[in-house]
């Protein structure tokens, strides 16, 4: 795996306790990088995108529900299933 283009691991800290009030500011920090959630003063949690998620520990046999799975997976599962049809016709 390469870390390259990674971000930094240190990003702002969050506290749980107060995390409702910091939900808009959690997300647009972890759109830049992983940011860390305290609990009592110590870190417990690490937020991040999906896609960063899958760049630091991709999974290959991970799977998802047409329900739940990412909008960008999505596009793919539609793409490849319309890619198949166009094939097979």
């Amino acid at each position: 795996m390469k870390f390259v283009n990674l971000p930094p691991t240190q990003g702002k800290r969050f506290d749980i306790e107060t995390l409702h009030y910091n939900t808009i500011s959690l997300k647009k920090q972890a759109e830049e990088g992983p940011t860390l959630l305290r609990h009592v003063g110590r870190v417990t949690h690490v937020f991040m995108t999906e896609e960063l998620f899958d760049e630091l520990w991709p999974g290959p046999r991970r799977a998802w529900s047409i329900y739940e799975m990412p909008l960008r997976m999505e596009q793919h599962f539609f793409e490849a299933v319309n890619k198949s049809l166009a094939e097979s016709e």
